[in-house]
């Protein structure tokens, strides 16, 4: 409210969220895209405890290769040969980092089966990611209609407009997604009632066994969970920040830096109850591997769109293939 007070998101915008025109209105296209995040970040949770903080941060690199193959399917998208050859390197990365996980057999609190659900998860934000471009691409069809960039002030659907309609929807989402929970076995049988109260217990406690009384370091629990929210609010303004001076592919490069930055973390660092991570030195080649690959598919994507503008019959799958 302060925004479209102080004139910073124009009103007209409100009128494209709610309004319907010629199919569902965008707050149904948010409430979808709400959903892709809220599965994806809940079950990249619930698999935390079982795969190693290094392997973690590696299978979210799943996501631009799932947007890639969705981006071709619903978007019509076109990737050239080189693009293309920077999404194989990005895969080849990943699969090298998460194979000592699969030779571990489930030992000590590595599951395989828990690290493929999680690269598997990345689809659901990665279709959050399509939802969300398929609702810019409408948002600036819509402006050029009607003739609501005459102002000269609008540059696309503000980026707080879509985060607060997101969030409207993920906060209730969330909570009627829990029984995900129960569904891969965190419950150990117990109901989500009884679940639930033990999980705000444990926040809220405040004493060493309000989490169980194999836990250790319970009083901590709502210490952490305020951290974390915290952290996850300046992560989230400084990616908006950066996204406004420094631009998205900056932003987007700049972001995978953090699997070999979060691997130096957990190898080096002896984390209050974590302790240090054994990482194994698969893991240090798929770190190696993966940041020029990402470069370099940027880097392609760049050229992509300059041939997409100035010789569209240039811009081809798998160009200049079969030119």
């Amino acid at each position: 409210l302060a925004l479209v007070k102080s004139g910073a998101v124009p009103r007209y915008q409100f009128e494209f969220v709610w309004r319907a025109r010629r199919g569902l209105p965008c707050i149904v296209f948010f409430a979808m895209a709400a959903l892709g995040d809220t599965l994806g970040d809940v079950i990249g949770m619930i698999c935390t405890p079982y795969v190693s903080g290094p392997v973690h941060s590696l299978t979210s690199d799943c996501t631009p290769i799932w947007i890639a193959f969705l981006a071709t399917c619903i978007l019509g998208s076109r990737y050239s040969l080189s693009q293309s050859v920077g999404l194989v390197g990005v895969l080849v990365a990943v699969i090298l980092g998460v194979l000592p996980s699969f030779e571990s057999k489930g030992a000590g609190k590595v599951h395989p089966f828990f690290t493929v659900v999680l690269a598997a998860s990345c689809i659901f934000n990665a279709v959050s990611f399509i939802i969300k471009e398929i609702v810019f691409r409408r948002y600036n069809q819509w402006t050029a209609s009607t003739g609501q960039t005459d102002d000269g002030r609008d540059s696309g659907l503000h980026i707080f407009m879509m985060n607060t309609h997101l969030a409207l929807f993920q906060f209730p989402l969330t909570l009627l997604v829990v029984p995900l929970n129960e569904a891969f076995g965190q419950t150990h049988g117990e109901g989500i009632v009884s679940y639930m109260g033990e999980a705000f217990t444990c926040v809220f406690g405040g004493t060493d066994a309000s989490c169980g009384q194999d836990s250790h370091g319970g009083q901590f629990a709502g210490l952490c969970v305020a951290v974390y929210v915290v952290f996850n609010i300046l992560w989230n303004v400084s990616i908006l920040l950066s996204v406004k001076h420094t631009g998205a592919l900056a932003t987007f490069v700049a972001l995978k830096a953090i699997f070999p930055v979060s691997t130096l973390l957990f190898a080096y660092v002896d984390w209050p109850l974590l302790g240090k991570s054994d990482v194994s030195w698969l893991v240090w080649v798929s770190a190696a591997i993966i940041m020029p690959c990402i470069i370099f598919y940027q880097w392609a994507s760049e050229q992509q769109s300059v041939r997409a503008e100035q010789l569209p019959s240039q811009a081809t799958c798998c160009w200049p293939l079969g030119q």
